[in-house]
């Protein structure tokens, strides 16, 4: 089922509607360097974001978005693929990002596994994340409200906890980079040694 996370009038209307995404979306995108692979690039939204001196490729699995994508930023190598399946050799970035891309991975294990294949052992993983409730109540309720909200939103799982997994898969947060705001995670991340 197409849910409005594929629709892209009506993605760029909901986050016209949520400024503080925005601003955490060009904060997370800034600190790129680099070759840089943007995964999950949907309309594009944080690709004017971006240093002029990097070479920016970015995919989504979605055809549908990427039209809208190449109008923002033409500079970009935009393909059309998913996180779990990376058409690129070993090590080829020193950035990846990753923005509310996540929890709409049908695999997370294996697209985590994707991102470090591709990415040089110095490289970084920027990230923003929503994760799953810490209260019981929290938790429960997005447990609750996860099969309808997935069917609506065309694949987004509310109660995922991506930084486990980002942690799980062999990546180490670095502290200090760590921004947390109710549900939602911005972080830079690293290959453990």
């Amino acid at each position: 089922m197409r849910g409005i996370e594929q629709i892209p009038w009506l993605y760029d209307l909901l986050m016209h509607l949520a400024p503080g995404v925005e601003r955490w979306r060009g904060k997370l995108v800034a600190g790129a360097r680099g070759r840089v692979l943007e995964v999950g690039c949907g309309t594009g939204r944080t690709l004017p974001g971006y240093r002029e001196d990097v070479e920016l490729f970015a995919l989504d699995p979605n055809f549908d978005v990427l039209p809208r994508a190449c109008r923002r930023c033409g500079d970009a190598r935009f393909l059309c693929a998913s996180a779990e399946f990376l058409p690129f050799a070993d090590d080829s970035f020193d950035c990846v990002v990753s923005s509310l891309v996540f929890c709409s991975v049908p695999d997370v294990d294996r697209g985590l596994r994707e991102l470090k294949r591709v990415l040089r052992p110095e490289g970084r993983l920027l990230m923003l994340e929503h994760v799953q409730a810490r209260s019981k109540f929290g938790a429960r309720f997005l447990d609750w409200i996860q099969p309808a909200w997935t069917r609506i939103t065309g694949g987004c799982h509310p109660n995922r906890d991506t930084v486990a997994a980002v942690e799980r898969a062999g990546f180490v947060i670095e502290a200090d980079s760590l921004r947390v705001r109710g549900l939602m995670r911005r972080f830079t991340a690293r290959l453990a040694d």
